[in-house]
């Protein structure tokens, strides 16, 4: 079961801008990027190879839910990370701006194995929950001070 990742506002901004940046300096070599080296051939491949980076990071971004392995699959970018649900001991609805492979800041934060913490934005955060709490049902589900 695959949970696309919401994309906030704030994100959505920044992501575009850079890519819109990148792309006119690629393309008109107009230096808007204000890349530090001139030379073309080290210029262009090294703003190529970001553009792709945030374009991973803000086109793939997903939570794979896989009962069938108990695992969720963060996929952020070129970044993937396995978690097996049934190390996770509690979840909450959290909102903040600290890195994180979530594009929201409104996000779900799941304690994992012992102290381990990632925060995550699905788009339809209580029917993960839902899905995950099925398969494990001992997740703790923590209480915040704001209502999201």
């Amino acid at each position: 079961m695959v949970f696309k990742s919401e994309k906030g506002i704030t994100y959505s901004v920044i992501m575009y801008s850079l890519m819109i940046v990148l792309s006119i300096d690629i393309v008109f070599d107009l230096n808007v990027a204000a890349f530090p080296v001139q030379n073309a051939f080290i210029k262009k491949p090294v703003l190529v190879l970001f553009l792709l980076l945030i374009g991973s990071i803000f086109f793939r971004t997903k939570y794979v839910l896989k009962p069938e392995s108990k695992t969720i699959v963060v996929v952020f970018g070129f970044y993937k990370k396995t978690i097996n649900i049934n190390t996770i001991n509690a979840m909450r609805f959290t909102k903040d701006f600290f890195a994180s492979p979530a594009l929201s800041s409104n996000k779900i934060e799941i304690e994992y194995s012992h102290s381990n913490l990632i925060r995550i934005s699905p788009k339809e955060k209580q029917f993960f929950i839902e899905q995950v709490k099925k398969i494990n049902p001992d997740i703790h589900i923590k209480q915040t001070k704001r209502k999201y």
